[in-house]
């Protein structure tokens, strides 16, 4: 967002109406602020009322220059009309608002009113579609969250809200039973998301696209698809390659690497990540995420010792309760080298640690994640 989206000149007209703040999650004196807008996914853009200082829009992840005007210039409507009114355009805003301030039932309940009630070319659909089969997915409505994402989507625009409700409807329809006839719209998600991914006339970002893929290439999975799979997923990572080649900036390139290493692990190419995250290691050396990623892909390629000494190289850049996870992964490299004594020591470090800092968003499931696995090292 900020390399590709924020710095758009289209933003400025209305951008000049809010105040910007961007917020480090991870550090331990923007604990409270965390905790109160319940932060649960990253990015998440906040629209935050002055007069009241509450939440009235939490957005999560990008989106475009475009969406985000509209979104921005939706706010402001909220603001100014008090969000009252029996309109879709009232309802849809009474979403955001509880969607916000974490009413998932409420946000349901607003958006399928917008729904019911807006005209068949009302512009805001997308919106109000993508909202609803959120929080759906975040209420654990699953079955829900797969019929109205499937029956939906095919009908939808292009753009991010229509990636976002196939995405949600995917990750819906992987956590139903076996036996759940929601679960049989998997295909037909799947085959809608490859369509989106794959076309480059859709006008999302890059990395929405790459969340996609990596949808698409997980669902097929899940179908039992291997080779289409893979098929998918060479068509993931040449894209990264390409959107990499093309960065203006050495921190607009870094963006893909994430999304890099998940491509080259699923064409069952780790070491192809290898190149970029060196070169990321030395353009900013004060970050801990190139060497967290090296380590993880040395490990995926057995290389202990290397990725020991990357994961320790990341600790000791890293703070907050981020570290926790790279406990977590030194642990995984010390089991992999068989000295299971060193492994304890890691999963202990990082419980002590637990201890000394406000745990936001899931950082208090993964500790609990750590403590089960060390009561287990002990049981063995």
């Amino acid at each position: 967002m900020r390399n590709f989206v924020f710095s758009d000149p289209s933003l400025r007209p209305i951008g000049e109406s809010f105040v910007w703040l961007s917020l480090d999650t991870e550090r331990e004196d923007n604990a409270n602020v965390v905790a109160k807008l319940g932060v649960r996914v990253l990015p998440t853009l906040y629209v935050i009322e002055a007069a009241r200082e509450t939440p009235i829009l939490a957005w999560p992840g990008s989106l475009t220059a475009g969406e985000l005007a509209s979104l921005l210039e939706d706010s402001a409507a909220a603001v100014r009309r008090g969000d009252q009114g029996g309109t879709a355009a009232a309802s849809l805003l009474r979403g955001h608002r509880a969607s916000a301030e974490g009413n998932f039932r409420e946000a349901i309940a607003s958006y399928r009113e917008a729904l019911a009630t807006a005209p068949p070319d009302w512009p805001r659909r997308a919106q109000a579609v993508d909202g609803l089969v959120t929080r759906l997915a975040d209420d654990q409505q699953l079955a829900a969250c797969v019929d109205v994402g499937a029956d939906e989507a095919p009908k939808m625009p292009a753009g991010t809200p229509l990636a976002d409700v196939i995405r949600a409807a995917v990750g819906c329809a992987e956590q139903l039973p076996a036996g759940a006839p929601e679960r049989a719209r998997l295909g037909e998600l799947a085959a809608l998301g490859w369509r989106v991914a794959s076309d480059a006339s859709e006008p999302i970002l890059a990395d929405d696209r790459s969340d996609l893929y990596d949808c698409v290439v997980g669902a097929l999975r899940e179908l039992g698809r291997k080779d289409d799979a893979t098929v998918i997923a060479g068509q993931w990572a040449e894209f990264l390659e390409r959107q990499a080649a093309q960065a203006p900036t050495a921190a607009a390139r870094s963006v893909f690497d994430a999304h890099r290493v998940l491509a080259y692990a699923a064409v069952g190419a780790p070491q192809r990540a290898l190149p970029m995250l060196e070169q990321s290691e030395r353009d900013f050396p004060d970050d801990y995420n190139p060497p967290a990623r090296m380590a993880t892909t040395y490990l995926a390629l057995k290389r202990n010792d290397e990725a020991l000494a990357a994961v320790k190289r990341a600790l000791a850049r890293a703070y907050g309760p981020r570290k926790l996870r790279l406990w977590s992964l030194e642990a995984d490299v010390y089991e992999a080298m068989g000295d299971e004594v060193s492994a304890r020591k890691s999963l202990r470090a990082a419980l002590d640690f637990a201890k000394t800092v406000p745990l936001t968003a899931g950082y208090a499931k993964l500790r609990d994640a750590i403590s089960t696995r060390l009561t287990a090292h002990r049981s063995e």
